[in-house]
């Protein structure tokens, strides 16, 4: 008796939507059928399916921000700070929008700059450089700050708030609608898939406007080999701030130089006791740190605090 068995194994693989796996990578596939006849094993091998991995296009914009950035009128340089994450499976390219919600804000806003974290500090400072897109590898994230400027000539409520959407779009996809294939333009030719987002994420950061409002400057420079810092205080607008405490972490490669803090040119010594200024150690994960508590202060108040630093 004779028997003639023929497979047939149709897989489409050709193009698959992965998120897990880089964009591009080859996956080959095949599979194996054994059987018996007449006592006598058999083994046979299907064809080779060779599929390729569309790029998944995927981003998450969020608002990091603990809370509400306090302003006044005519303030510049007041920053919100966003993250930036591609969850893709691809490097991509993503442009960035910033815009004010004018159905929600009570207030609106002189200039707006988006700005990207260039130096990885995790503040904004004058070494950020202002862009209005950001390229991110897959898994790949980044700061990105919407700095705004504000109008001197508000009269509205203290407690008002202004709402600013940050909005980043990939330039291979963004169509906002998930699951839409874009063929060819994908990473090396491969297609592409908006993913779960659909290429798109925005989230809104928030400004409050106070009367009265409290400005911190620091800066730093080098004398006598040691890092000399410098904390400028500044209260701007009408009526007064309550409980006023300054925390500034003391860098890991430095150590404070003991009886060197001072407030407004005054000694202040560096334990727990009746001046407004102290000196914590490290101790565990915690910093070490300066601490200054100032209290209750009225507006066109400015106050300096100084200490020093020595490195290694």
């Amino acid at each position: 008796m004779k028997y003639i068995i023929i497979i047939f194994l149709a897989i489409n693989l050709s193009t698959l939507f992965a998120k897990g796996v880089a964009a591009g990578t080859v996956i080959q596939n095949s599979a194996t059928l054994s059987f018996t006849m007449e006592e006598e094993t058999f083994s046979i091998e299907s064809n080779v399916e060779k599929s390729i991995v569309a790029q998944v296009i995927d981003v998450k914009v969020s608002w990091m921000d603990t809370r509400a950035v306090g302003v006044s009128a005519g303030e510049s340089d007041k920053v919100l700070t966003f993250r930036v994450t591609n969850s893709g499976n691809g490097r991509d390219r993503f442009t960035l929008k910033a815009d004010e919600l004018d159905f929600k804000s009570a207030f609106s806003l002189m200039r707006k700059k988006i700005y990207l974290d260039t130096n990885n500090n995790f503040r904004f400072d004058a070494s950020d450089r202002e862009r209005k897109a950001v390229t991110l590898g897959a898994d790949r994230e980044k700061l990105v700050f919407v700095v705004s400027k504000i109008d001197k000539s508000l009269s509205v409520a203290s407690g008002s708030q202004n709402f600013v959407s940050l909005k980043a779009i990939s330039k291979t996809g963004g169509s906002g609608e998930k699951g839409t294939v874009h063929e060819g333009k994908g990473i090396d030719g491969v297609d592409a898939v908006d993913g779960f987002l659909g290429g798109m994420s925005e989230d809104e950061g928030v400004y409050t406007f106070l009367i009265a409002n409290v400005v911190i400057k620091k800066d730093v420079y080098f004398s006598d080999g040691l890092v000399r810092v410098l904390l400028t205080v500044t209260v701007r607008g009408e009526g007064h701030v309550r409980d006023v405490k300054i925390v500034d972490k003391i860098p890991q490669e430095t150590k404070y130089v003991k009886g060197s803090l001072r407030l407004d040119g005054d000694f202040m010594s560096d334990q727990r006791d009746a001046d407004s200024g102290r000196y914590k150690k490290k101790r565990g994960k915690r910093k070490a740190r300066v601490v200054m508590s100032l209290g209750e202060l009225d507006t066109s108040s400015f106050h300096t605090i100084t200490y020093s630093l020595k490195i290694g």
